[in-house]
């Protein structure tokens, strides 16, 4: 349970660390794929921290990657219960990556948790 907790603590850490600055450079829609990557990192990093004193905070990546994947995917021309299915699948493949801490993985998710804005505003 200890490496779960850390990476955890790794993503809410990122997020307050550079929240403000990603906030200001949130400028348009990313690609699909990227926003789906995002989207199923942040799922399972919430999935693994469910229960935490840090769900809050991972919630509130789900939120804001789930609202990006389903927009990008409306763009490509996805239907929606496409979209949450391929987020889910790819969030399932993840999980184990993340309670394993695979290094390209867990920076992969403080890439996307980077980018996410105060959705306090």
């Amino acid at each position: 349970m200890f490496p779960d907790r850390t990476l955890i603590v790794a993503a809410a850490a990122a997020t307050l660390i550079i929240s403000p600055v990603a906030g200001a450079a949130q400028a348009k829609l990313p690609p699909y794929p990227e926003a789906l990557r995002c989207a199923a990192l942040t799922h399972a990093a919430l999935q693994i921290g469910k229960g935490t004193k840090e769900e809050g905070v991972l919630f509130d990546h789900v939120i804001f990657w789930s609202m990006a994947s389903a927009d990008a995917g409306r763009a490509a021309g996805k239907k929606a219960k496409e979209v949450d299915a391929e987020v889910e699948g790819a969030s399932a493949a993840i999980q184990p990556k993340l309670r394993a801490q695979d290094g390209a993985t867990v920076a992969d998710l403080a890439g996307c948790v980077a980018r996410v804005p105060p959705l306090d505003k």
